[in-house]
């Protein structure tokens, strides 16, 4: 008779990701989609609701995203999208007809030929100098400035206070940043050559149709999606596990004594987040940490049940960091009826914290000259005193993109980041989606392989 022998069962590697935002989704689908039936896929997020940032509220019948968004348009973000095989409808704000908000008062914007000779915000000089830098903007080569600060760039290219408000203001509108001092100069080149290149669009019905067909795409490929599941801690498992190089993958731990093993596990999540996973304990985690500078900025979303002047769409602030759109006029179903949304924002600086009153009335008072009347028609309101855009600006100090911390985090092998702050493609959402489809190519590249988790008796 045989002699009867035992070899270990390999179960089929398991990989998580960890926040159901933009990038989470997107790595989610992408990986399932990679590792096919050879390894499962799990998503976990915190909350109840996919998307993140991304997500839209319903009030009244109007649609809020958290502040104002806009889809670049030929960026990275669509061209994962396209492989994602999601399309988002939506059409592009109409800026011909805007307004600039300077010294107390709306004047035209100037947003192209027409405009900029028709403006009495700059002298002719100025609209000569302006017209022939923006002509030429998108031949810049924006590599020497990534190691400068927008500062530096505006001092070095513009001769008047006037021209530099003028273009920090097209900054902040294409980057939500309001750090001039700390943000590269060759990110905001890029970021203003995006937007006067391919241009932006507003989502139908907002974002959230957008988010649910990721999470539909997802699911279709095969990932598994958990909603309302927090991960607490993260810690490697095997002998050699003081190290922190895992012989056998990743144990995420939920609180309550529940945890998972994983073989590799992609962090959709800020630097802080992941620094609190660790406890603190890793000083890799904790500088990212440290120094990651949010973006912020403040915001007052108004539903009215009639738009009083449909012929005023949108104003920028010029020496105010300031900005408002009535977004329902270029996508469809984000109002009832007849009725308008606005977002309106406030860039903050960094360490600024206004007081709700007082953004109120900032941008309350640019509302009443952008739209006389429009208190009278107020269906619900909401001020959103402190919302992070994104995790961290691309500063001059870290070489702008090129500074960001890659997806595969190399002292922590079978682990991996994705995420606005991650990667050197993309800014704002584009970085989400680059990062997010970066992510789960890695670990497809990188072979992720299945731990023994019991034993098979044969003769």
């Amino acid at each position: 008779m045989a002699r009867e022998t035992t070899r270990p069962v390999r179960r089929a590697p398991r990989i998580a990701v960890v926040g159901g935002g933009i990038a989470g989704l997107t790595a989610a689908t992408l990986a399932a989609r990679e590792v096919g039936a050879e390894a499962s896929v799990d998503l976990f997020e915190s909350v109840s609701e996919w998307g993140g940032r991304a997500r839209t509220r319903e009030d009244e019948g109007f649609h809020f995203n958290m502040g104002p968004h806009a889809l670049y348009q030929d960026g990275p973000a669509e061209a994962v999208l396209a492989e994602l095989g999601v399309a988002p409808e939506g059409s592009p704000p109409d800026i011909s007809r805007g307004l600039a908000w300077c010294e107390g008062r709306a004047q035209v914007f100037p947003a192209g030929a027409a405009s900029l000779i028709s403006t009495t915000l700059l002298s002719a000089g100025e609209k000569l100098r302006l017209g022939r830098k923006l002509a030429g903007l998108s031949k810049l080569d924006a590599a020497p400035w990534d190691g400068r600060s927008l500062r530096d760039f505006l001092e070095a290219t513009f001769p008047t206070k006037r021209l530099r408000c003028v273009f920090e203001a097209v900054v902040r509108l294409s980057t939500y940043a309001h750090a001039p001092e700390q943000l590269s100069a060759g990110t905001a080149i890029r970021q203003v050559q995006g937007a006067l290149g391919g241009g932006v669009r507003y989502l139908d019905g907002g974002w959230q149709p957008m988010v649910d067909a990721i999470a539909a795409k997802a699911r279709e490929a095969g990932a598994n999606l958990h909603a309302g599941a927090r991960a607490r801690t993260l810690e490697p498992v095997g002998s050699d596990s003081g190290s922190g190089r895992p012989d056998s993958g990743w144990r995420v731990g939920f609180g309550e004594g529940r945890s998972e093993e994983f073989d590799a596990v992609v962090l959709a999540m800020g630097p802080s987040e992941i620094n609190g996973l660790f406890g603190g304990s890793d000083p890799t985690f904790a500088e990212w940490a440290e120094r990651s500078l949010p973006v912020r900025a403040a915001c007052f979303e108004i539903g009215l049940s009639r738009l009083p002047d449909p012929r005023r769409p949108f104003a920028l602030g010029i020496d105010e960091p300031t900005y408002l759109s009535v977004h329902s006029l270029s996508a469809r179903g984000l109002a009832p009826e007849g009725g308008a949304l606005i977002h309106a924002a406030r860039y903050l600086a960094p360490d600024e914290k206004p007081e709700r009153a007082e953004l109120e009335e900032q941008l309350g008072r640019q509302l009443d000259a952008l739209q006389p009347g429009w208190r009278d028609h107020v269906v619900t309101k909401k001020v959103l005193a402190d919302l992070r855009v994104a995790h961290a600006v691309p500063t001059a100090a870290m070489g702008g993109l090129a500074g960001r911390p890659g997806v595969r985090v190399a002292h922590r092998p079978g682990l991996y980041v994705a995420g606005d702050w991650v990667g050197d493609t993309g800014w704002l959402v584009d970085a989400s989606f680059a990062s997010g489809r970066e992510a789960a190519r890695a670990v497809a590249r990188d072979g992720v392989q299945g731990g023994s988790n019991g034993e098979v008796r044969g003769g």
